[in-house]
């Protein structure tokens, strides 16, 4: 199997993948900021005081936070963004620009995960790598998706 395919950044396409793989630390950071939101009513019902640490605290990990880290990754992958060919083969994947290029094996992938219009693989909690899928046909996605899981990559169909 040797799949290559050369694309544009998508917006679109960016901003889905971003929210998909930083979910866990959004979500982390949501639940820390309504957590410190709660201590701040549970007080202000118990004492009569408004702790505004609180408030502030709860309001920047609930909403500012997740806000800034969407928007930078975001921000930081389209600012990046030059027309891309990426490599799929039995070895594992490959991308290319006209400043770099990079190369994983298949072991360096924790998971694949497939996305509307496009294929995630998973390098770190926080770290991906977005493959866009709109050349290839279903058989040929089945296929890189049969050597992730052949190579021992955990793979997660829509």
């Amino acid at each position: 199997m040797q799949i290559q395919i050369t694309a544009a950044p998508d917006p679109a396409l960016i901003a889905a993948a971003v929210r998909h793989g930083l979910r866990r630390p959004v979500l982390l950071a949501r639940c820390a900021g309504w957590a410190l939101l709660l201590g701040a009513l549970v007080i202000q019902f118990g004492t009569g005081r408004l702790s505004v640490f609180l408030v502030a605290g709860g309001a920047a990990l609930g909403v500012l936070i997740p806000m800034f880290l969407l928007n930078h990754h975001a921000r930081r992958v389209m600012r990046a963004g030059r027309t891309t060919t990426y490599e799929l083969s039995e070895s594992g994947v490959a991308s290319s620009n006209a400043e770099s290029r990079h190369s994983y094996a298949w072991r360096a992938f924790r998971s694949v995960e497939e996305l509307s219009g496009q294929l995630l693989f998973r390098l770190g909690s926080t770290r991906f790598l977005p493959v866009p899928t709109a050349g290839l046909s279903p058989a040929q996605i089945d296929q890189v998706l049969g050597a992730a899981s052949a190579s021992g990559v955990q793979v997660q169909r829509r």
